[in-house]
């Protein structure tokens, strides 16, 4: 026998029954001797009844408790140490007239969690999407990304499969959750085969896995009503098969349902959400109106239209082909009066303007892919095309007069994506290369002409237009070699990113360029990053180290054409990093990381010529590149318990950065911003920290939720002169409880509290925000289901009235007992309300919106089951 002198155990053995039963997916729990409520560990046996449990206790004996609906309940006692078990189970027989067998709603086998989908589906639910967000443990944007203990998924595969990559929203919102029996959570995932037990992940995905009998589902429904005359149209089939998976859909409506989270693809790549908008600069645009952060339903003016086509195709066991494209059309409408008040040293500067937008939206996405990933060999190749036929249009009222705005952003995008890892003896190579090409040009158009005294000395025009042309050549190449010692994994990293871009700009006044070389750019550059990385991983049983040592070095070829100013810059940089992973017992998780990183900002940021970015806003840049010196740290718990139901995290970030240039910023009596790039060196710092808890009682039926983070951030800033400080807070409170443990009757409700503060040289304010949400669903039998929903939001901001908001939306679903057909009468927005007002701030300002919100609604829907 072996004693773990930490009080750590590795219990495993096998179980086997007295009479034929198989003894596969029985649970397996270590108890506290002094607390038998206090689980310290649990597993499942497999099919062959083996089981394995690790627990950290210091007691010198535990209890080891056998559950199964098939065989007697069993406890027995033992030592606290690592130890082989033998233990016979006894079949238990019940005789009962009726009885309904319930999966149990969380279950585990090693690092996979499954959830059993009908435990948490309520009557409303249309997708797996409305399921998901229910789970303990997860969190679903309003973009429609998953998030899994605060940390994004990796991967969304369908029946193992991933078919729709950055694109799952598309699934998210439209597979029936009726199809799925259970969502499962694959910890430490590693997608790459020829890396599992090699390379270890510490990346969550997640997979569908449908019932038994689908293999064609989907989504088909039409609705109309008013007003104004409404539509809503969805037909999205989907075919799952072991070598062949398709999804096509065709949706169309003007019911403010946004299309655009299931056209643009939701990834992740170093923390931060990549790929909204395809790499597509907004160079310029229309001055828009601040959304307000409820639910989009409530003011989205939209009429959009979606085409999209996924097919995969498996060629064989281990490679894959396949095809995403997507077509997006929408034309956006947003209305609301925005009152603007900027705190200038001695003074504060206020207007008023009651402003029109209208977004027209049109772009086409297709990726054609190919991949091997087997034990020998991962390959990918994949050719992305992107293209944008964007414009604006905008109208403000600024008694006397009004300003005409007009805008049109194009982009276009051509990429190929290369990459291959192959074996060496213990030993791995990855070759890997990226090129992309992008074009840009884009405009805005104001009327009447602005910025008389920079462009007209004084004196009143008709028209003022900027012209921007950004056109890039992209790519990135590296070589990985990657050394596995036991433990100990070695991974050597050379590679060269090379940038080659134009950034083109001009003013014109009543259509004839200005010709000053202040108001034009003609830069032209080659950007070249070598770098070499050395990376050094430790993992062993529940410890991960980390220790990233990157050197790069960064040349710069600029040429400035209108200012005569060419510049040949070189930077040698060293960003070294470390994390640490601990997992204390099966239950917690311990996380800690420290970085350095010294960012170059964008060539574009050193064009001297004046570009106006919308129509208050008129800005240039210094012949110097801007740098910031970043130091970071991040401190962290998780916690999950599958058995029992709880899931929580709690994570603190914190940053102080050292910028080399600093914004200066004026602002005249009309409110027009000026802004100019000057040499100072200014600081800033940021601290965050973010609390979750979510509690599944399955006894109940139900889940409860609760999110609160606080946020604070002080920096330096430069305003008409003066310097000042900026203090930056942000507190959130965020409970939830859902219950559906009858069998008539759910329920939801959540409450929301945000209370902001902002302090500067000239200002402090405060702004008070409740938001209260619930809904309660009847399902008096089987063929009716009533629904009520409504949302209250309370906002305050110092010094100024109460501002309260009420919606509530009646809904009636009809199923009738036979055919597929179902029908649903909605109506929205009960009372009628028609604006929201809200707050949002910049380093000067604050501005509060009225904006313009749906009118009530009718509507009636007819669907049909795929």
């Amino acid at each position: 026998m072996q004693y773990n002198a930490l009080g750590q155990s590795t219990i495993s053995g096998v179980l086997s029954s007295s009479g034929s039963e198989k003894t596969g997916g029985v649970s397996v729990l270590v108890l506290s001797t002094r607390d038998a409520n206090s689980i310290l560990g649990y597993s499942i046996s497999d099919d062959s009844g083996n089981f394995s449990v690790t627990v950290a206790n210091k007691s010198d004996s535990l209890f080891l408790a056998v559950r199964s609906l098939n065989f007697k309940d069993t406890t027995i006692a033992i030592p606290n140490r690592s130890q082989q078990l033998k233990i016979i189970l006894r079949p238990d027989v019940f005789e009962i007239a009726e009885i309904n067998v319930r999966a149990n709603p969380i279950s585990v086998r090693g690092d996979t969690i499954n959830y059993n989908v009908n435990s948490f589906a309520n009557a409303a639910d249309r997708s797996i999407g409305d399921v998901i967000k229910r789970m303990p443990g997860f969190e679903v944007t309003e973009l429609g990304q998953v998030y899994y203990q605060g940390r994004p998924i990796q991967k969304y595969y369908i029946e193992g499969l991933d078919l729709l990559e950055g694109r799952y929203a598309l699934a998210n919102k439209n597979l029936p959750h009726q199809s799925v029996g259970s969502v499962e959570v694959l910890r430490n995932h590693q997608p790459v085969k020829m890396l599992e037990d090699k390379i270890a992940s510490d990346a969550t995905s997640i997979n569908i896995r449908l019932k038994n009998n689908v293999a064609i589902t989907g989504t088909m429904y039409a609705s109309s009503g008013f007003s104004p005359l409404l539509r809503d149209v969805n037909l999205t089939p989907m075919f799952f098969h072991k070598k062949q998976q398709v999804i096509a859909s065709w949706q169309s409506n003007n019911t403010a349902s946004d299309l655009n989270t299931q056209h643009q693809p939701l990834e992740i790549s170093g923390g931060e959400l990549k790929g909204l908008n395809n790499s597509k600069p907004e160079l310029t645009g229309v001055l828009d109106v601040s959304q307000p952060q409820i639910d989009k339903k409530h003011y989205l003016d939209n009429n959009a239209d979606l085409l999209s086509y996924n097919h995969l195709i498996k060629l064989n066991n281990e490679s894959v082909l396949k095809i995403n494209s997507s077509f997006y059309h929408d034309i956006i409408k947003e209305s609301g009066e925005v009152a603007t008040r900027y705190f200038i040293p001695g003074d504060t500067v206020s207007f008023t303007e009651i402003t029109k937008n209208k977004f027209y939206n049109k772009s086409l996405s297709t990726g054609l892919s190919f991949t091997q990933n087997d034990k020998k060999r991962y390959l990918v190749n994949k050719l992305s095309l992107n293209k944008f036929r964007d414009s604006e249009e905008g109208l403000i009222d600024n008694e006397p007069e009004e300003v005409n705005q007009k805008a049109e952003t194009p982009h276009f995008s051509i990429a190929n994506d290369f990459d291959v890892i192959i074996p060496v003896k213990r030993s791995f190579v990855r070759f890997y290369s990226y090129i992309d090409f992008n074009n840009s040009p884009q405009k805005l158009t104001v009327s009447p002409g602005i910025f008389k005294d920079a462009l007209n000395g004084g004196n009143s025009y008709q028209l003022t237009t900027q012209h921007l042309l950004q056109k890039n050549l992209v790519t990135a190449n590296f070589v990985q070699y990657t050394i596995v010692h036991d433990d100990w994994k070695y991974e050597t990293e050379t590679g060269v990113n090379y940038e080659n871009q134009r950034f083109e700009t001009s003013i014109e006044k009543d259509e004839q360029v200005v010709l000053a070389d202040s108001l034009q750019n003609d830069l032209h550059w080659d950007y070249a990053d070598f770098y070499f990385s050395e990376t050094l991983k430790y993992e062993r049983n529940k410890l991960w180290l980390s220790f990233e040592l990157p050197f790069n070095f960064h040349y710069y070829n600029i040429d400035d054409g209108k200012h005569q100013v060419g510049d040949k810059l070189q930077k040698l940089l060293f960003t070294p990093s470390f994390s640490l992973k601990y997992d204390l017992n099966g239950y917690w998780i311990w996380r800690m990381g420290a970085g350095y990183n010294n960012i170059l900002a964008d060539v574009n940021t050193m064009a001297q010529g004046y570009v106006f970015s919308n129509y208050r806003h008129l800005k240039r840049g210094i012949d110097q590149l801007s740098e910031t010196r970043r130091f970071r740290f991040n401190f962290g718990f998780e916690y999950k318990n599958p058995v029992s139901g709880l899931f929580s995290t709690l994570v603190w970030m914190s940053n102080y950065s050292t910028h080399k240039l600093l914004l200066k910023q004026q602002v005249n009596a009309s409110g027009l911003l000026f802004y100019e790039v000057i040499d100072k060196e200014n600081q800033s710092k940021l601290n965050n920290i973010t609390f979750t808890v979510n509690q599944y009682l399955g006894r109940l039926k139900m889940t409860l939720d609760l999110k609160s983070y606080f946020n604070q951030q002080k920096k330096e800033y430069l305003l008409n002169g003066e310097m000042g400080w900026l203090n930056y807070k942000v507190f959130a409170l965020h409970p939830g409880i859902t219950v559906n443990r009858w069998r008539k009757v759910d329920l939801e409700y959540s409450y929301r509290v945000q209370l902001f503060n902002q302090i500067s040289e000239q200002s402090d304010f405060s702004v008070f925000e409740q938001r209260q949400k619930g809904s309660v669903f009847y399902n008096p039998e089987k063929r009716h289901l009533f629904g009520l929903t409504a949302e209250h939001y309370n906002t305050q901001q110092t010094g100024q009235r109460i501002a309260n908001l009420f919606f509530a939306h009646f809904s009636y679903h009809l199923k009738p007992l036979k055919g597929k057909f179902k029908y649903k009468l909605e109506i929205r927005n009960i009372f009628n309300q028609s604006e929201m007002e809200l707050f949002s701030n910049s380093d000067i300002s604050l501005v509060k919106t009225s904006y313009s919100i749906r009118p009530r609604q009718f509507l009636a829907t007819i669907s049909i089951g795929l």
